[in-house]
């Protein structure tokens, strides 16, 4: 029997879906709010709304190997003199206020553009960040939902500030199904193969510039697969990947051009060693064996069982 790879793709895709976690998931949830709480309690003033889900999750791009539960909080124009006093006021009050006995408080983290949290669930320890952002101007977010960041120095480069619209991020994947499946694949590739110099967000750019520039996409999952893979190879040295809510933001300028030509000398080689062997897509795309729900290995195995209960079972004799 041949290889199909359409088949196997749809089966990482199952096995990595959010619902075979929904029991975790349930509790991270429940901490999300808890956090949302804290925050409008703490910054009840200074909050334009309550805070808002944002990253993966909220996009519905998530994979349940690897994935944050990330919120944004929106803050008045007037709430902080500066960008830096409120991201700083976040952090303070997360590093030495807030109590919480699932926090782990040391590794409260000061990011980028967030603080991030710790907590220890039932044994595992899940990631939060939680982006402070200042509307633009006075009764502003409410009818924009922009907001402004604080940026955090980072080596040699500066602080600084950066301008985003989180709603926007999340409508401009919403409808979009096919490029969230491709999306999601590339994720569980990035994951396995510790590609981690590559944003979530700017895979999420490139898939949707690679549907939006190729003429015809193809009918089936690996079809959409290689072509993506083909774009990403063909285009990332060049591609210019501007944030969509912000066009000073150039996404595409989060890998150098060094890492750049790794991942498209990567690409190639995967799609080479594919295209040798069409059963060499199972080591760049590997199932969650978790939650396989492969029917043939189950059925497999069950005849397995079936065959060793009778090879064991003693013959009784009348």
């Amino acid at each position: 029997m041949s290889f199909n790879k359409n088949k196997h793709l749809d089966r990482v895709l199952e096995s990595y879906k959010m619902k075979h976690v929904d029991d975790l998931m349930e509790k991270y949830k429940k901490k999300r709010e808890e956090i949302k709480d804290a925050l409008e309690e703490k910054f009840y003033d200074e909050k334009v709304t309550r805070a808002i889900n944002s990253g993966s999750y909220a996009k519905h791009t998530a994979i349940n190997k690897k994935f944050d539960i990330d919120i944004c909080q929106p803050f008045k124009y007037q709430s902080f003199d500066t960008l830096e006093e409120m991201a700083d006021s976040v952090y303070d009050y997360f590093n030495t206020e807030y109590e919480d006995e699932d926090l782990i408080k040391h590794k409260t983290r000061k990011q980028h553009v967030s603080t991030g949290l710790t907590f220890l669930l039932d044994g595992e320890q899940i990631q939060m960040d939680v982006v402070p952002g200042r509307e633009l101007a006075e009764n502003d977010y409410t009818q924009s939902n922009r907001l402004n960041l604080h940026v955090r120095a980072r080596g040699l480069d500066p602080a600084t500030s950066t301008q985003t619209n989180i709603q926007k991020h999340i409508d401009l994947i919403k409808g979009k199904g096919d490029e969230r499946s491709i999306i999601r694949l590339l994720k569980v590739w990035k994951v396995n193969k510790n590609k981690d110099g590559m944003k979530s967000f700017f895979l999420e750019l490139i898939t949707i510039e690679a549907f939006e520039r190729t003429i015809e996409i193809p009918n089936d999952l690996w079809g959409k697969l290689e072509m993506t893979l083909e774009f990403i190879r063909d285009n990332v040295l060049s591609i210019r990947l501007e944030d969509p809510a912000n066009s000073n933001n150039i996404v595409s300028d989060t890998m150098t051009n060094a890492e750049k030509e790794v991942l498209a000398d990567d690409i190639g080689i995967m799609l080479d060693k594919i295209n040798e062997d069409e059963e060499n897509l199972e080591n760049y795309f590997l199932v969650n064996e978790e939650f396989d729900v492969d029917e043939e290995k189950i059925k497999a195995a069950a005849l397995e069982v079936a065959r060793t209960s009778v090879i064991s079972k003693p013959w009784r004799q009348f």
